[in-house]
């Protein structure tokens, strides 16, 4: 999808966090596209998704403390599992407000729908049925569905 609209580095799909920025720079597109709004989303995706980790690392690791000998860490525990939920809430509704921006990009008549399966985590799904897709922003709306991307005669950019 990343290479059908031109985006630098489109292995970044194989890399956790990097596939977070892709998403959101693929959403950023729509939306300078349609001119919505601003581009932020794949710098906010990216950092919520960085954060995650090592927060849920550390929480792991003061639970294993606490469950083997220092009851003092719950207050600890309890508050490092409280940010980290705030932050996992936090990163999943940006992370499902771009898979709809992308999805109203790629396959605007479903996009409601591929986005209720990202929600289910099932985002694997329609990634690979709107994958040769040609954007919106480049053919314009067609009905009932996105045209495939021709890879022997791309559209032209404009």
């Amino acid at each position: 999808m990343a290479r059908n609209t031109g985006v630098h580095n489109p292995w970044f799909a194989w890399l956790p966090i990097a596939r977070d920025y892709l998403i959101g720079e693929l959403s950023d597109r729509y939306n300078l596209s349609s001119r919505q709004k601003k581009g932020w989303m794949r710098v906010l995706l990216t950092t919520l998704s960085a954060v995650q980790l090592p927060l849920g690392l550390v929480g792991v690791l003061l639970l294993s403390l606490f469950v083997y000998s220092m009851p003092v860490l719950l207050m600890v525990v309890v508050m490092l599992s409280t940010l980290l939920a705030l932050v996992g809430v936090a990163y999943k509704v940006c992370y499902l407000v771009s898979f709809y921006y992308v999805m109203m990009d790629y396959e605007p008549s479903r996009a409601v729908l591929y986005t209720i399966l990202a929600f289910l985590e099932l985002q694997a799904i329609p990634l690979l049925l709107c994958r040769n897709n040609v954007p919106v922003g480049i053919a314009g709306r067609r009905e009932p569905t996105q045209p495939k991307y021709d890879v022997h005669n791309p559209p032209q950019m404009g």
